[in-house]
């Protein structure tokens, strides 16, 4: 199973996800009001969905870390929470240029922003704090915790400038297709990031 992991990635399979996922984005439909500023949207969506799965992800791991504690599934915890860290804060950064471009300004105080905001920073106190040697335990509860606290980010934080459902109600199934087949690239990205930091990591 490890040799295989191994043969996958150090193949250019990252290279061509990216060419990929360049191409979509230069191919997909404008919209009508955003014009060429839905680019940068397709980004930041893509981004931010691969970030939250991830980080939803790495809470699981870290629920079956709390019930078990072995450190096995501590390292993938890891490896998939740092990855899950970095695409969020990609589509952070994606959301605020998205903002700049379309809005005419970065609304530092919009709340979805400062929840997002705050859930990195919890996220990146936390995965650097389980990289530490606590107990094993400990480690998957923080990384549960985690999770939890972006899904309530999420749920009670109120729509002010962002749009509730802008995708799936979309007429245009090419803007459709434009998101959900970019986030599925940037999803596998992550994997393979997920696939070599954890080989690394088991190396170190």
């Amino acid at each position: 199973m490890f040799q295989l992991r191994q043969r996958v990635v150090t193949r250019p399979v990252l290279g061509v996800i990216l060419l990929l996922a360049a191409a979509l984005v230069w191919l997909a439909p404008l919209e009508q009001s955003l014009g060429a500023g839905i680019k940068v949207v397709y980004l930041h969506v893509a981004l931010i969905w691969t970030g939250m799965t991830g980080l939803t992800l790495a809470g699981v791991f870290g629920l079956g870390v709390l019930i078990s504690g072995k450190r096995t599934g501590q390292a993938w915890t890891q490896a998939i929470g740092w990855v899950a860290v970095a695409f969020f804060a990609g589509g952070i950064g994606m959301s605020m240029l998205a903002a700049q471009i379309n809005w005419g300004a970065i609304y530092w105080d919009e709340p979805r922003t400062v929840a997002m905001s705050r859930v990195l920073a919890v996220a990146v106190i936390v995965f650097v704090v389980t990289g530490w040697p606590l107990a094993e335990r400990f480690k998957g509860l923080l990384s549960a915790g985690v999770a939890a606290f972006l899904a309530w980010s999420v749920f009670a934080t109120p729509l002010v400038l962002h749009p509730e459902n802008p995708i799936r109600t979309s007429p245009s199934l090419l803007i459709q297709f434009s998101f959900f087949g970019l986030f599925a690239l940037t999803s596998l990205a992550a994997g393979w990031l997920v696939l070599y930091l954890h080989g690394h990591m088991r190396d170190a």
